[in-house]
């Protein structure tokens, strides 16, 4: 393995054959920076890829090709040519950790810097994307909120459904307040048996703002919420309700690369579970398992132990198999 000092911009377009050496010298912070693997490019890299690499050199001023492209590393199938790594509005440490002692990135809040890599906890700006060079990647894909919010997730999955209907009907009918508050209140008034809907606002997290419901009365017409049939029958472990929560890295859109991680989340709530009646529509830590809702719960049980993913209200999702 060739570890070399990303910082060094003399290190660029140089090759070695090198197999192994001893770890590169601290950084001004007298820190010591994580050893990088170099990725060889493969022999029968196709023409597409040699021209993409053609336009990273091209447009970068502080690049310059070579008979042999180097490549610094490589992560998800995306081959990264330099150290400079822009972080803005990165507000959980571990984001600059990974960055600057795993990867050994240059680190810089200075958006006028050149970069290679952005990353942004937020949704990303219309002009940042525009002023975008060929060899620059960042952390969101224009258009993510196609299905990263209700909203429009519940939009385009209903929309599917009209369109592949035995495909998509693993989700309850969903109403889009206040486009469809007419269909909503109708579809309550024509039941002959009073149903139960959740509520959720269209851009909320963490269980804020989500209630239950039998009506339409409790509703401003003009407020914005995607509401859904509530599943009065949902799976159970030892008696509560919990969700599985999947981790994926989408590497690419055309061709679509999408990584599974390995593991994932199972949370749990933290009340016994019971169909919703009058009585119990407001136990959020019944009916919700957010564990932003039910960590205040005195019957919640932390997991202090990596090793014992399977204890606790939030377990590991091997664990959840297992039972």
């Amino acid at each position: 393995m060739e570890t070399i000092d990303l910082n060094d911009e003399s290190c660029l377009g140089e090759e070695t054959n090198q197999q192994d050496s001893s770890p590169v010298s601290s950084d001004d912070e007298s820190e010591e920076n994580s050893s990088v693997e170099e990725v060889k490019p493969s022999a029968k890299r196709d023409k597409e890829e040699e021209e993409d690499d053609d336009i990273r050199y091209q447009h970068s001023p502080k690049r310059e090709k070579t008979s042999s492209h180097k490549v610094v590393f490589n992560v998800a199938g995306i081959n990264l040519f330099y150290s400079l790594c822009i972080v803005l509005d990165a507000k959980y440490p571990i984001i600059r950790h990974v960055g600057k002692k795993i990867f050994g990135w240059k680190l810089t809040s200075n958006s006028s810097s050149d970069w290679n890599v952005c990353w942004i906890d937020k949704t990303v700006p219309i002009e940042t994307l525009a002023k975008m060079r060929p060899y620059q990647k960042i952390n969101h894909f224009p258009g993510i909120l196609s299905i990263a919010r209700k909203n429009h997730l519940g939009k385009n999955l209903m929309k599917m459904r009209k369109l592949f209907p035995e495909n998509y009907d693993f989700f309850p009918k969903t109403y889009l307040l206040p486009t469809d508050y007419q269909e909503f209140k109708t579809q309550i008034i024509r039941s002959k048996k009073p149903k139960t809907f959740i509520i959720k606002p269209e851009g909320g997290a963490q269980g804020k703002g989500i209630f239950l419901t039998k009506t339409y009365e409790n509703i401003n017409p003009k407020d914005r919420y995607v509401a859904q049939k509530y599943l009065k029958k949902p799976y159970l472990i030892d008696g509560l309700k919990f969700d599985m929560r999947l981790y994926v890295l989408l590497a690419g859109c055309d061709p679509l690369r999408i990584y599974l991680y390995q593991d994932g989340l199972g949370r749990f709530a933290t009340e016994k579970y019971c169909p919703p009646t009058d009585e119990n529509m407001e136990d959020t830590c019944m009916h919700l398992t957010n564990y932003a809702v039910n960590k205040e719960n005195p019957n919640f049980v932390f997991n202090d132990s990596p090793e014992a993913d399977d204890v606790g209200h939030k377990k590991s999702l091997k664990a959840v198999f297992k039972v």
